[in-house]
């Protein structure tokens, strides 16, 4: 099973994610938007694991409960994404939120590759922090750029089992 580490940002920041997303992606054949089922976040890591795993990177994760982590949104991507990647077989086009790889980030993230699980995605030196916004098969639109928030955000940890696209439909709370 695939199974994940990620931080999220808080109800009012993730509703205006969610507006972003849609903003971008709406009438673009989405393949996926931010909502319910795809909530925002920071991965950390995401890993094959099997469920007896999975438990123990649950428990990993109690350590970081209650804190806040800090991470600063430093622009808007649009990327192609070929068919055949892990998480969009087909192939379409990328949008979502660059956050710059501080120390603090990078340190959770090497902590959790050190539980030794069969990471995906990017991973070690190619650790690219990020919120995917959508993903869509036709190219999306260019939101109002007073739309795209700048500057930090506060997130807290949580995991669960990835889903389609990289999304999380069944965080632990």
């Amino acid at each position: 099973m695939a199974y994940g580490v990620v931080l999220r940002p808080d109800a009012a920041t993730s509703r205006s994610l969610v507006e972003l997303s849609h903003a971008v992606g709406d009438g673009h054949d989405p393949l996926m938007l931010l909502g319910e089922d795809a909530p925002p976040h920071v991965s950390v890591l995401h890993v094959e694991c099997s469920e007896d795993q999975a438990a123990a990177i649950v428990a990993a994760t109690a350590a970081h409960r209650g804190r806040t982590f800090p991470a600063k949104i430093i622009g808007l991507l649009y990327s192609v994404v070929p068919p055949g990647d892990y998480y969009v077989p087909t192939g379409g086009y990328y949008f979502g939120l660059e956050v710059i790889r501080s120390p603090v980030l990078d340190a959770l993230h090497q902590q959790f590759l050190s539980l030794g699980h069969q990471p995906l995605g990017l991973v070690g030196e190619d650790y690219r922090p990020h919120i995917t916004l959508g993903m869509t098969a036709a190219p999306p639109s260019r939101p109002p750029l007073t739309k795209v928030p700048t500057g930090v955000v506060h997130l807290t940890m949580t995991s669960g089992p990835v889903g389609p696209f990289g999304t999380f439909p069944h965080l632990l709370d």
